[in-house]
């Protein structure tokens, strides 16, 4: 292994993580491919909240597992990532045909905190009190995370690809690689738009949405669609002078947390707001329409937001594999691995994939975390319908992915 010429392609959290670790662990020359700048994809374009609210026990111990990475970071992997330590609330509907929702999520809570979440449940009237400007008539129950908070994405992940190169891996910016190579069931190299075969041994794939067609060049197809989400950036009224919590916010739609000093991020979840696009060829930009769709949208959380004033946004880019959870592990060949399908939740597990692939990788086996239910193979099967967890929630609304 520590001969191995291993390539990451992708420039994100996800894969700057995997090359730290594989190249912390000494497991062989670890080289990074990014086809433009580092965290040029969703990982520059991520709101970056770290909820740690799930209703399966899989990818909330990679949340957790993750979360420890950012709180702990200084002494874990070195400079900042811009972590802020602030209260996450989690909603889901509770009233009338919903009310069997908040059951769940004590259940939920419960599993959360064994796995050593800070989580509780908080009634409506609580909520009223920690965030006097927030309208609370449509939920009974919420989830409440007092420190899960957000880092600054492009910070933390430039700060992971630095960790990466101390450490002994080569980044390369502005290469993309084009196709993999394989012989007899190995990966034997892959091609770039610079050189047409540099060899290697292990190819691990952390290309977001280009994962797909990449894959495809060894005869693989992985069952990633991609979709574009918009956020915007907002400055509140001098009344919201203070920040409020994040919001993951299935009721309201929305998902939001603070931005700067004054300003917030809103993003509009749900289907109707999610296009199915090609990523090379998607417009990055905000629709005309959708600043005054996200500040309606918040506004039935935080009402006084509704005099809140559209700064700038942009749009981002998902990778959803059909149950909306990722897709982490072996890709059909010895020596190709998989890490894609986040949905748009993989920038909060991106530590967590990390030191699980390579363990994977190096030991043969994921300690950290169990990565069986995230294998690519799951979809050779309809097995992949059914839920992850007997605690899923229903939704009255269509919010994109479940939790």
């Amino acid at each position: 292994m520590r001969s191995a010429e291993i390539a990451v392609v992708g420039g994100g959290i996800v894969g700057g993580s995997i090359a730290w670790q594989l190249a912390f662990r000494g497991a062989g020359n670890v080289t990074v491919y990014e086809k433009s700048v580092i965290a040029a994809g969703a990982s520059g374009r991520t709101g970056a909240l770290l909820r740690r609210h799930y209703t399966n026990e899989y990818e909330a111990r990679l949340a957790q597992l993750g979360w420890e990475t950012y709180r702990d970071w200084e002494t874990a992997v070195g400079g900042s990532c811009g972590y802020v330590p602030w209260p996450v609330i989690v909603t889901v509907a509770t009233k009338g045909d919903y009310s069997s929702n908040v059951e769940l999520m004590r259940t939920n809570i419960a599993m959360q905190n064994r796995l050593g979440i800070d989580s509780r449940l908080i009634a409506a009237d609580e909520l009223q009190q920690l965030q006097p400007n927030a309208y609370v008539g449509d939920v009974d129950y919420v989830s409440y995370e007092p420190d899960s908070g957000y880092v600054d994405s492009i910070q933390a992940t430039t700060s992971m690809i630095e960790a990466a190169l101390n450490a002994g891996a080569t980044i390369r910016e502005g290469t993309e690689v084009t196709a993999i190579h394989q012989s007899g069931g190995r990966i034997t190299g892959i091609s770039t738009n610079c050189q047409s075969e540099i060899p290697a041994d292990i190819v691990v794939c952390a290309a977001g949405p280009w994962s797909t067609a990449l894959l495809r060049t060894v005869g693989i197809d992985i069952p990633i669609s991609t979709i574009r989400v918009q956020i915007i950036i907002a400055q509140r009224p001098i009344e919201l002078i203070d920040p409020h919590f994040v919001y993951l916010d299935t009721v309201a739609g929305i998902f939001t947390r603070p931005w700067a000093p004054g300003r917030t991020l809103i993003g509009v979840a749900g289907g109707d707001q999610h296009d199915v696009v090609d990523p090379n060829t998607a417009d990055l930009f905000n629709d005309h329409a959708y600043p005054a769709k996200a500040i309606e949208a918040i506004s039935k959380r935080i009402p006084a937001m509704r005099n809140s004033r559209y700064l700038h946004g942009h749009a981002g880019l998902y990778d959803m594999s059909p149950d909306a959870h990722p897709i982490i592990g072996k890709a059909g060949l010895d020596g190709l691995f998989l890490a894609a399908g986040f949905s748009g939740a993989g920038f909060k597990k991106g530590p967590a994939v990390g030191i699980t692939l390579a363990e994977l990788i190096s030991d043969g086996e994921a300690r950290s975390a169990d990565l069986t239910p995230f294998s690519l193979d799951r979809f050779n099967t309809d097995t992949w319908k059914q839920p992850w967890s007997e605690t899923e929630y229903r939704f009255d609304s269509d919010f994109g992915h479940g939790l």
